[in-house]
């Protein structure tokens, strides 16, 4: 009997744990509120699974607004910055990796309290941090910002990045001047015929 009761002490004490700005920091899986939202990355039209990011080059950090402020802010925890799957398990293609664990506590933000949240993602291997890509041109993405509350419930999907929306990688500037090259190449073959 003193073994269950422990046991049950010790799975409520877990769960008040979680309350405190705690949330978990993936977008796949199924503890989730509403499974079925498409959370994922892509690089390309966004909902077309050939086009799922992949690659551990690739980077998601979260960022929130800390309290008392209203600009985000990449969260200072190990577990809110994941580099992407490497696309061996077709299935998990779009997710980043949550190795070493998803929790993540974020500071200043008390249970119950609100923040608005956002997942930045880059190509890591050629530029350091979210911002010089963005000014580099480089690969990166934005999702939408959405309103979190810091749950105090013992349901783990309350503790998901509900709020978040599958968005796309924009492509390195010069694949879009080559692109846009290409068409205007086939255009001007096609009036000289």
């Amino acid at each position: 009997m003193k073994k269950i009761l422990s046991l049950v002490v010790l799975a409520a004490s877990g769960f008040s744990v979680l309350g405190q700005g705690t949330l978990f920091f993936q977008n796949g899986g199924t503890q989730f509120l509403d499974p079925a939202v498409d959370r994922l990355v892509y690089k390309g039209e966004v909902g077309i699974v050939a086009n799922r990011l992949i690659g551990t080059n690739y980077v998601a950090q979260l960022w929130y607004e800390r309290a008392g402020t209203t600009e985000l802010v990449p969260v200072p925890h190990a577990n809110a910055m994941k580099l992407f799957r490497s696309g061996a398990v077709v299935a998990n293609n779009g997710q980043w990796a949550t190795t070493g664990g998803a929790t993540v506590v974020l500071d200043g933000i008390a249970v119950l309290a609100s923040t608005r949240l956002q997942v930045r993602v880059w190509d890591i291997a050629q530029f350091g941090t979210h911002a010089a890509a963005v000014a580099g041109g480089g690969e990166h993405g934005e999702s939408n910002i959405w309103d979190h509350r810091i749950s105090d419930s013992t349901n783990p999907a309350e503790y998901g990045l509900n709020g978040l929306r599958a968005f796309a990688v924009v492509p390195e500037p010069s694949a879009i001047v080559l692109g846009v090259l290409g068409v205007a190449s086939l255009l001007l073959l096609r009036r000289r015929k």
